[in-house]
């Protein structure tokens, strides 16, 4: 199969895939960005209401957090029912299998894109400058972002056609990283001399760039790099599993 029929039916799958999520939907995109927002009511009410965080600009704060988080959360939690998910396809039609998760964070991409345009309007809001950083950092965070997501997706597809176990397992473990990733408060509150911790959690390098940009218009080149290191180190993670799993997946779907 050539690369322009590859490309092809990446974009019949990725067309699938939002029409699914939307189909007989009133409101359509819109259920994407009720999830986060209402959450960034309820911990804004928690947090500062209640508790008096104290966190400068704590909307946005929460926002920037909130809405990475779904785009990781949503793909990896479902990433492990991708080929279970479409046997029949898998059975019938002889094509790459990297495709399927390919198209679906193409499509959990394509709605985390949806959200920068209210993430712009609350920079305006709290009277962030607009600057070249901002123009720079989307696309290199995006990127970064979205590869690792592939690597983690493409390894857990492919576990978990042997180990469905995988699938609750890995819905118990974004839970808990929730909590563990500075989603809901910044950084700067863990003690500096375990902070170097935090850096570990694949998750937080590319949740606290985000931040960096959108909140100070800074493109933190540290925070950046870490989220190339761990995309590289999953695409590596991942490709390395599919090549050695691929062949088996007709079999025991």
């Amino acid at each position: 199969m050539d690369l322009k029929q590859q490309f092809d039916i990446l974009g019949v799958l990725a067309r699938k895939e939002i029409k699914t999520r939307y189909k007989n939907s009133v409101f359509g995109y819109f259920w994407s960005l009720g999830n986060p927002i209402a959450f960034t009511l309820i911990f804004y009410f928690a947090f500062e209401v209640v508790f008096k965080a104290g966190v400068p600009k704590f909307v946005l704060f929460l926002m920037t957090g909130l809405f990475s988080w779904q785009w990781m959360s949503n793909f990896v939690t479902g990433s492990t029912k991708h080929f279970v998910a479409n046997t029949s396809l898998i059975k019938k039609v002889n094509f790459p299998r990297y495709i399927i998760p390919l198209s679906v964070n193409l499509q959990d991409a394509f709605h985390f894109l949806l959200t920068i345009p209210i993430l712009l309007v609350m920079m305006y809001f709290y009277h962030v400058p607009y600057n070249f950083n901002l123009m720079l950092g989307i696309p290199l965070i995006f990127i970064a972002q979205f590869f690792m997501l592939y690597g983690m997706g493409l390894f857990l597809a492919s576990l978990n056609i042997f180990f469905r176990d995988i699938e609750h397992i890995s819905i118990i473990i974004m839970n808990m990283v929730f909590y563990l990733t500075p989603v809901l408060y910044p950084i700067e509150k863990i003690p500096e001399n375990i902070r170097w911790m935090m850096l570990m959690n694949v998750f937080a390098p590319s949740i606290l760039a985000w931040r960096a940009l959108f909140l100070n218009g800074e493109l933190n080149m540290q925070f950046l790099g870490l989220s190339y290191l761990y995309a590289a180190l999953f695409m590596l993670i991942g490709v390395y599993f599919y090549r050695k799993l691929v062949w088996k997946i007709p079999e025991l779907l």
